[in-house]
């Protein structure tokens, strides 16, 4: 008889913030940060997340969505530590340039921050762009890698 194997799932302290994670085993299925101030932080979660921090090559990061979302995931692993490329960038690595938008919007719906790295994501013109948990956090993953984070720019919703 097969044994299930449940996923877990709960909220976990990192040096950046509070996260959301889900995992099984050695997958990874969701590392979100949460606004959330007040939540119960769950021993086990910590414990995969502190892990995860230290030895993240030794976890399989499985994102769950669309294929083109997944394609877009798998580009942004490419993406060199301490580099930063343009959500133009990403849609020519992916073989699809027209398709910016929809790379920005599949890159906003990354379920696996840090590991699969959104924040190395720029606009074209060389601002800093959104960031699903904030753009202060995306400055600060930037300077930890050693990147200067290029300015904000205009705002324009």
């Amino acid at each position: 008889m097969k044994k299930f194997h449940q996923r877990h799932q709960g909220y976990a302290k990192t040096p950046w913030g509070i996260v959301l994670l889900e995992y099984q085993n050695k997958t990874i299925y969701r590392f979100e940060f949460t606004s959330q101030a007040k939540v119960k932080i769950d021993a086990n979660c910590q414990a995969v997340s502190d892990a995860l921090i230290a030895k993240p090559k030794t976890f399989d990061l499985q994102p769950e969505g669309t294929e083109f979302q997944r394609s877009v995931w798998a580009a942004l692993q490419k993406i060199p530590l301490g580099t930063v490329r343009s959500y133009l960038d990403v849609a020519k690595m992916i073989s699809k340039p027209e398709s910016v938008r929809a790379v920005a919007n599949a890159i906003g719906a990354n379920p696996i921050c840090v590991f699969i790295p959104c924040h190395r994501v720029i606009k074209s013109d060389g601002t800093l762009g959104g960031f699903s948990s904030g753009i202060a956090l995306k400055k600060r993953l930037l300077l930890e890698e050693g990147v200067n984070p290029p300015s904000e720019g205009p705002s324009r919703g």
